[in-house]
């Protein structure tokens, strides 16, 4: 489909180069860097200050009301703060490049603290373009694309930045990362984002998701119901991988190497089945592969799974995760209205981050309490029950299609 005289591929590009950078910091700040200071011998308390810096970032939907009413003249309103927060981050990035992350922490975990304040501007920015570039027939390609995009973002951020780290060390690491924003930029300095008639955007808009009972139910009742499975089963399975026997490198292998590639490959077949077949029966798909995949994490909930069919089914998981995002996302831009794009979309986005981040919390609490054997059966009862709470919500929904522009230049 072709917008205003500009092809699909061409805003697609906009979005998947956006989104390629989306996580680097956020994965590289919760993944990478507490490995590296625990392997230069800093305590598991101060490590786990990084971990609280992440309220930050989980609460970026405040930040919606904000991004939606003000922008530069000029510059394009999403595309003014997305210039300006690429150039904070890569800013923020060199800065670090020259702390030492011992010796300077406190500086590091506040420069840490001013990443993702940014990157939460930057993100919300990106929720709100999205929405306004893509129709509703366009929109199940382009959240493959994002959330391949944004898997290959995480797996920069953490597996490949301490493969770099161990190579060449911290400054040249946090210098790649800061260039990596130069693709975006680049992308960003030959596209025109289109004109729009902005109604003035308040804090109430925070409350705009909730705006009906469909919309509430979607929220507080499919996204937990559908979600909450998949990460309960994912927040254990390093744990249940290493009660196993398995090794450190099998474990970087299959969970943070394999699987997020495959990740890759999942959200963009989920975004081509969304736009065949609609949006009800790509769930129904999505539940039940989730369901059977999870029921296959049992045997190593036991300890007793051969490393080969575990490596399978883990990669199996990765693949539900990402098509279940693909998914959500899609829907999430559905229920956006185009004058509070940004907010309408990171409020539900949001809610999965908090919902990942109690199960994080929790799932290895309930299974030191119960064992790993029940959390996986639980999930799997989870799967199934919100795979039949999305499909019967997504047998009344009709994807909105407000009217979208895009030029480029060149």
């Amino acid at each position: 489909m072709i917008v205003e005289g500009v092809p699909l591929r061409r805003r697609l590009t906009v979005i998947g180069s956006l989104f390629l950078v989306s996580d680097i910091g956020y994965s590289f700040f919760f993944a990478a860097l507490g490995t590296i200071l625990l392997g230069k011998g800093v305590s598991l308390q101060d490590v786990a200050l990084i971990n609280l810096l992440g309220v930050i970032y989980f609460g970026r939907f405040l930040v919606g009301p904000v991004v939606d009413r003000y922008g530069v003249a000029g510059w394009g309103h999403y595309r003014s703060w997305l210039i300006g927060t690429q150039l904070a981050l890569i800013v923020c990035l060199l800065a670090l490049a020259t702390l030492d992350p011992v010796a300077d922490l406190p500086a590091v975990l506040s420069v840490t603290a001013a990443v993702l304040v940014v990157s939460a501007f930057h993100d919300t920015a990106v929720n709100g373009l999205s929405v306004r570039l893509l129709s509703a027939a366009e929109r199940g390609v382009a959240n493959g694309i994002q959330v391949g995009a944004a898997s290959l973002s995480i797996l920069i951020g953490s597996g490949g930045a301490l493969l770099l780290y161990a190579s060449a060390g911290w400054a040249v690491t946090l210098a790649a990362m800061a260039a990596l924003f130069g693709v975006p930029l680049a992308v960003l300095a030959r596209f025109t984002e289109p004109p729009s008639h902005r109604a003035p955007v308040s804090w109430r808009a925070l409350a705009g998701p909730f705006r009906s009972r469909r919309t509430t139910a979607w929220i507080l009742l499919v996204l937990p119901f559908l979600a909450l499975g998949l990460y309960l089963a994912t927040a254990v399975q390093p744990a249940m991988l290493l009660a196993a026997g398995w090794g450190m490198e099998d474990i970087a292998l299959v969970q943070y190497t394999l699987a997020p590639l495959a990740g890759i490959a999942a959200g963009l077949a989920t975004g081509t089945l969304i736009t065949r077949w609609g949006r009800r029966r790509p769930v129904i798909v999505i539940g039940g592969w989730s369901a059977l995949s999870l029921a296959g994490l049992l045997p190593l909930s036991t300890g007793t799974g051969h490393p080969a069919p575990a490596g399978t089914v883990v990669v199996a998981v990765a693949i539900a995760y990402s098509a279940m995002a693909t998914w959500i996302s899609t829907i999430a831009m559905d229920l956006a209205r185009p004058a509070s794009a940004a907010t309408d979309v990171t409020v539900q986005i949001s809610v999965l981050g908090v919902l990942r981040m109690l199960a994080s919390a929790g799932g290895l609490t309930l299974a030191g309490i119960a064992g790993y054997p029940p959390l996986i059966g639980v999930s799997v009862l989870l799967s199934l029950a919100g795979t039949a709470v999305a499909a019967a919500w997504a047998r009344r929904h009709s994807p909105a299609a407000p009217p979208n522009l895009a030029t480029q230049k060149g």
